[in-house]
């Protein structure tokens, strides 16, 4: 079943939601914090207002114990459509709907033909159209480009696509840690190509991974694959010491150590 995209609504409080009206400022809480049945109450009391509506179609397709994924990606759709409505609840609701259609897509024998009825690649991109500099328009492309990436007849132009897209983006560029990992993975995948791969996971680690337990691995990875890849045992050692320094108790630390072991005793043999 789809789950809980677990989309941040604190744009609200920056978009005309203030302290004062506070049903709301709860409502909006309460699906934060997953308490949809709250949320739904909460919506259920002021019906009209666009968050009661959007935050309704978002518990219809999110919630598992009360779900109703068709209600939901229809109201969802007809707020995304809907120019009156403030821009940030419009991206909301086309990220949402976008993306649920995609997983549908994905999971035919659970959800059959239901979501055929959405373009969920044109949707995603007229999100990130709507927030070309925000995180909602960031992750929209990273789900467009991870789809076409998975197609042997469209990898070749998103390869293209995506590098013109890292390179333009006006916004924070820590919101492109997501789509620099798919971009390392995906060069090692698809071309066996190490010096790019190596390039967007140098970017990953510089813009700063926030899961600690991801960014140990990476810089870990970035080191053995300057090394074993790509032969730069000077930028493996920096990022072999970079490691020990900041995770010298970690599983990996005795591996990193050997490496700069064996590292040493190449130097030497080859002086």
């Amino acid at each position: 079943m789809i789950g809980s995209a677990c989309i941040s609504l604190i744009f609200f409080t920056a978009h005309g939601v203030e302290e004062r009206e506070s049903s709301t400022v709860q409502m909006l809480r309460a699906y934060h914090e997953m308490n949809y049945a709250a949320a739904r109450k909460l919506a259920k009391a002021r019906p009209e207002t666009p968050e009661s509506r959007l935050i309704r179609a978002l518990c219809d397709v999110y919630d598992r114990r009360s779900q109703d994924i068709t209600r939901g990606q229809r109201e969802l759709e007809r707020i995304f459509q809907d120019g009156s409505l403030p821009e940030p609840y419009r991206i909301e609701a086309g990220l949402a709907l976008g993306r649920t259609a995609q997983l549908m897509k994905k999971r035919r024998e659970l959800y059959g033909s239901d979501a055929d009825r959405y373009d969920h690649l044109k949707t995603l991109r007229e999100v990130a159209a709507l927030a070309p500099a925000g995180a909602s328009g960031a992750a929209a492309m990273f789900y467009v480009f991870q789809e076409l990436l998975e197609n042997p007849e469209t990898a070749a132009v998103a390869f293209t696509e995506m590098e013109a897209y890292l390179r333009n983006f006006g916004g924070d560029r820590g919101l492109l840690v997501p789509l620099h990992l798919l971009a390392e993975y995906e060069y090692i995948r698809l071309r066996k190509d190490y010096k790019n791969a190596v390039r967007h996971l140098e970017n990953s680690c510089e813009l700063g991974i926030t899961n600690p337990n991801e960014a140990r691995d990476a810089l870990f990875r970035l080191a053995f694959l300057c090394y074993k890849k790509l032969g730069d045992r000077k930028a493996a050692g920096r990022y072999f010491n970079e490691y020990l320094a900041k995770h010298r108790f970690s599983g990996q630390a005795v591996v990193a150590r050997r490496f700069l072991e064996e590292m040493k005793k190449e130097e030497r043999r080859n002086r």
